[in-house]
């Protein structure tokens, strides 16, 4: 008898992949609430609502509740938000390093790869007492610098673990003294890692909840100081127990750090810029670049664990098909492009596999991606003057 038979063919609209880029996660200093948070615990928030009910009030963690506020202020009260709180025996280089279980790691873990923005900072009035002396001789609490150090180790662990993450740093306990910061642009190749300066209101610490904030409702390709993002929610910024002006901002920025900068005729404030504690010719010096390439990292990994172990034709010489190459490269361009491209997060990209790589002897299928980044228009330089139509 005759049939008619029917096959659904599937994959063939190009559906994007979800890489949760705007998820973020901070550990700062804090304390148990009676009837409410415990110290030590992980939690999700998922918008500013949550705070009340994971038991965490401004009277009981003042200096975490703060910052939690100001990242709901920048990032929308409907935002997710990873958070941990540590006691005050904990110093900020501790929670940074990997190879302390109940810091920053904790956290990482918790969320399974899902954290795409780290902030780590700590009280250091409460942290720092007559037993264990704050020392701010490189401008800023000096345990900040070791943290970077640290902070850049780990996101290198969870990178190589496919779980890549950027941090940001809070740059607490500035001594108004520019000079005597570290450069972090010169001689680090920390591109994972920024350390922010200045804060909403005078005294030792610094906006990490604001930048973090606008870091994660912004694409991953926008730089923190894009003017066109508008005014930052906060109306008034200090450095250390001084009120933030261009000529105390200017000389932290040109250190490599992250702070306020305002412009003539402009009413609010903005970030100076977004680069890491690497030199600025680093590929991955500002956070937006950076960001672009974990996106890309983890569209090129969700595609290509699909083809591990499996099975490829070969040539009579040995070589790959062109046609599977082809094929296969099609793939992720095809994933960047609908994912990134159209949304206007990089400006191209190209897949190359060599069909004349011997799979059959090495197991080993080599491929190159490569991206070409949005540009960005950071200094403008405007040729105005007069013209005489008649003296043309």
């Amino acid at each position: 008898m005759g049939n008619v038979n029917i096959t659904l063919a599937n994959g063939r609209l190009g559906a994007t992949l979800q890489t949760h880029d705007g998820i973020a996660g901070m550990v700062l200093t804090g304390r148990s609430e009676t009837g409410g948070y415990t110290l030590g615990t992980p939690i999700l928030l998922g918008g500013w609502a949550d705070m009340a009910s994971a038991g965490i009030s401004e009277a009981g963690n003042p200096f975490a509740y703060r910052q939690v506020k100001e990242f709901y202020a920048e990032a929308g009260a409907s935002a997710m938000l990873y958070l941990l709180l540590v006691g005050p025996t904990v110093k900020v280089e501790k929670i940074a390093d990997y190879a302390f279980a109940e810091g920053a790691r904790k956290l990482l873990d918790f969320a399974a790869g899902r954290i795409r923005l780290l902030g780590v900072m700590t009280d250091d009035t409460a942290v720092y007492g007559s037993g264990t002396p704050l020392v701010t001789a490189a401008g800023i609490n000096d345990d900040v610098y070791a943290a970077g150090t640290n902070m850049g180790m780990m996101a290198r662990h969870y990178f190589e673990a496919e779980q890549p993450f950027r941090a940001l740093l809070g740059g607490t306990s500035y001594n108004g003294t520019a000079a005597t910061l570290t450069d972090v642009s010169a001689g680090s190749t920390n591109n994972r890692t920024a350390i922010v300066i200045g804060d909403t209101q005078p005294g030792a610490g610094a906006c990490l909840g604001l930048a973090l904030g606008r870091l994660s409702a912004v694409p991953v390709q926008r730089k923190l100081s894009r003017v066109r993002s508008g005014g930052l929610s906060c109306t008034a910024a200090f450095l250390g127990t001084h009120a933030m002006t261009a000529a105390l901002a200017s000389p932290v920025a040109d250190k490599g750090f992250i702070t306020f900068k305002t412009y003539p005729n402009m009413g609010g404030y903005y970030f100076s810029g977004d680069g890491t504690c690497s030199a600025s010719t680093d590929d991955y010096h500002f956070l937006a670049r950076g960001r672009v390439m974990d996106k890309a990292h983890l569209l090129a990994y969700a595609v290509f664990v699909q083809e591990v172990d499996e099975e490829v034709l070969v040539n009579d010489d040995g070589t790959l098909d062109a046609g599977f190459c082809k094929w296969l490269s099609q793939r992720i361009v095809n994933q960047i492009a609908n994912t990134m491209i159209a949304t206007g997060e990089a400006s191209s990209a190209t897949c190359f596999i060599d069909p004349a790589q011997q799979i059959l002897s090495t197991g080993r299928l080599n491929v190159v991606i490569r991206l070409t980044p949005v540009g960005y228009a950071t200094d403008i330089e405007i040729n105005l003057g007069f013209d005489n139509p008649a003296a043309a």
